[in-house]
């Protein structure tokens, strides 16, 4: 097309970040022959990500597309409980009105909970990732098969032909892409106070898993709280049960950390909170990893390709508030799509140019209409009044027509 991109070698692709849509970007594309380079600003694994869970649903027969079998035989490790019987027990997530205590619905789907450091980790075996390189610039000499040149905050520079941002909802790529004020996420109006930790005693862990083995959700009058276990190194010790626990409620909080952001979550939390789930906040240790921040979420508008050189996948081209747990699920289907169209421009049955363009006409519209529908779920389900009316309670976790 043009002046388009079209390299006489096989393509060097740099992805911008090593969060899960990266590492599963980077497996996929060195699975079909791709030279990848992975670039993390963090200096080593986890230094400043904080760790959750995520669900993997309608995206799970996708992962297994992606990754090369010998990294797919241990996502198994990835799973919040590797002991739990999937295959042979009825996966089903309760959603509880948390101020009765009676279960309200049910969603029932091959549901996997996954930790994002233990996921992260699966992807990255094989994969050659440059730790500390935070993007400080990219420039682009956009003649036929010209460089794209990384410059990072160090003082390198990098020369590939393909740029991927998977660099989050803060997205740098975005922000080159877009400008700082297109790109900006929005502040959603709630707030999230969020921990791993343990309980002080088996007994307690054993209580607050008691409603479901894997997680369960709690809709109250003002917000929402969220069990879920983290890790089960061995199902019958459960002293040693970590847990995920958040709490979403309306607020305008920024960033509060430790002990005072326990201390304000617990202070939330009153009688009109039914058991276990009160007790899930109210239990939370002192010493807990445990943080508030404002949930905020980006809306997909088009990005100019630059003729086929750069494109975002995952939460930087559509950041989803975590209402009915779709953000991985729809960065697993960016991941898989973006590898088919690339591998079509491998194989010299489409221009590079064409390629991205076929992912972007899908990822513009699928990526917008997934963030505003997660903007209306986080509404209606962390409501006990309205919890029964929202997708969760009547669609499940099946991604939208």
């Amino acid at each position: 097309m043009g002046d388009a991109f079209e390299p006489l070698r096989l393509p060097r692709v740099a992805i911008i970040g090593a969060g899960v849509s990266g590492l599963l970007l980077a497996q996929g594309l060195q699975k079909n022959g791709f030279d990848v380079t992975v670039y993390e600003r963090e200096s080593y694994p986890g230094e400043k990500m904080r760790e959750w869970t995520m669900l993997l649903h309608w995206a799970l027969p996708i992962v297994q597309n992606i990754l090369p079998p010998h990294v797919f035989d241990n996502l198994r490790s990835a799973y919040t409980d590797p002991h739990y019987a999937y295959e042979k027990a009825k996966e089903v997530i309760p959603y509880y009105n948390g101020q009765t205590g009676k279960l309200a619905f049910s969603v029932s789907d091959a549901v996997r909970r996954v930790s994002r450091t233990r996921l992260r980790q699966v992807c990255s075996k094989g994969i050659d990732i440059r730790w500390g390189k935070q993007l400080k610039t990219l420039e682009l000499d956009l003649t036929p098969d010209g460089d794209a040149t990384l410059v990072f905050d160090d003082g390198e520079a990098v020369k590939v032909d393909l740029v991927i941002g998977a660099d989050g909802s803060h997205s740098a790529v975005r922000q080159w892409l877009l400008g700082a004020e297109a790109s900006k996420p929005s502040d959603s109006g709630k707030v999230i106070g969020s921990g791993i930790f343990k309980y002080d005693t088996g007994a307690q862990a054993k209580i607050i898993r008691m409603d479901h083995p894997i997680c369960v959700i709690a809709p109250t009058a003002d917000g929402a709280i969220f069990s879920a276990v983290q890790n089960v190194p061995d199902p019958k010790d459960p002293a040693n049960w970590t847990f995920h626990v958040a709490k979403v409620w309306k607020d305008n909080v920024d960033l509060l950390v430790g002990q005072e952001a326990i201390a304000k979550t617990k202070a939330l939390t009153g009688p009109d909170v039914s058991e276990p789930f009160r007790s899930a906040i109210e239990w939370i240790p002192d010493n807990a990893n445990f943080f508030i921040s404002q949930l905020r979420y980006w809306v997909t508008v088009p990005w100019d390709n630059r003729r086929g050189r750069v494109a975002l996948v995952g939460d930087a081209a559509h950041c989803l508030l975590p209402g009915r747990g779709q953000g991985l699920n729809h960065a697993v289907k960016d991941v898989d799509q973006l590898i088919s169209q690339l591998v079509e421009a491998k194989e010299m049955r489409k221009t590079f140019q064409e390629a991205l363009n076929a992912y972007e006409a899908d990822v513009f519209v699928r990526g917008r209409k997934a963030v505003l529908e997660s903007v209306e779920d986080t509404e209606t389900i962390t409501k006990a009044k309205t919890m029964e009316k929202s997708r969760p309670a009547n669609q499940g976790f099946a991604l939208s027509a």
